[in-house]
């Protein structure tokens, strides 16, 4: 094998029966390789499909849309994270200062909204305009990167409901913290040792 690559499929939204990815901003594939999800960021929605493991080719489940079915804190859907048991899928809502939280049916892949974590309410902090959501490898830690206010946010997990606890916010320029000037992305190492946030503005990256 050299890397090289051949296309098997494309998926489009409004064709074929797809849905909710308008404006696809992330995708993730679950830990057992069995689903895919993607945030539709135009959507304001998290599309789910099988996989097939043989072929790597999908087969579209479910989308999920903000305000519709009980579901909320998805406007503007950027990014999506799995965690490692694939028991949850937590989507960062840029457009209400959100990250979504899902239980998931590691079956079917089908998703069911649990709750949403919002900038400024019950002290949750540093997660305003979020375009990026990363679990721990252990699955005890959730963080997420506020593009608006410079800032990353730690959560710790509870592996049992998938509900999480705000812990502390870490802003750019306060306390010798630099490169998050408009954080991004952001991931966790495979030791769980290490966060890595990369900074659009500041053309760089922090390390916690």
């Amino acid at each position: 094998a050299d890397g090289s690559l051949t296309l098997v499929a494309a998926y489009v939204d409004g064709v074929g029966g797809n849905d909710g990815l308008d404006g696809a901003q992330d995708v993730v594939v679950s830990p057992d390789g069995k689903h895919v999800y993607v945030a539709g960021f135009y959507d304001s929605a998290v599309a789910v499909y099988s996989r097939n493991s043989a072929t790597g080719a999908l087969t579209y489940v479910e989308h999920h849309v903000d305000g519709q079915n009980g579901v909320d804190a998805l406007y503007y859907a950027a990014c999506v994270a799995v965690s490692p048991d694939g028991r949850n899928v937590y989507v960062a809502a840029s457009g209400e200062s959100a990250i979504a939280v899902f239980s998931r049916d590691q079956s079917s892949g089908a998703l069911t909204y649990l709750t949403a974590y919002r900038d400024g309410a019950n002290g949750v902090d540093g997660i305003q305009s979020p375009y990026g959501v990363a679990v721990s490898p252990d699955g005890t830690g959730v963080y997420a990167g506020g593009l608006a206010e410079d800032k990353v946010a730690a959560f710790t997990r509870d592996p049992a409901t998938g509900l999480l606890t705000f812990v502390a916010a870490y802003q750019d320029g306060v306390g010798g913290i630099n490169g998050l000037y408009s954080v991004w992305r952001l991931t966790v190492s495979p030791d769980g040792a290490h966060v890595l946030a990369c900074g659009w503005r500041d053309s760089g990256m922090a390390v916690f």
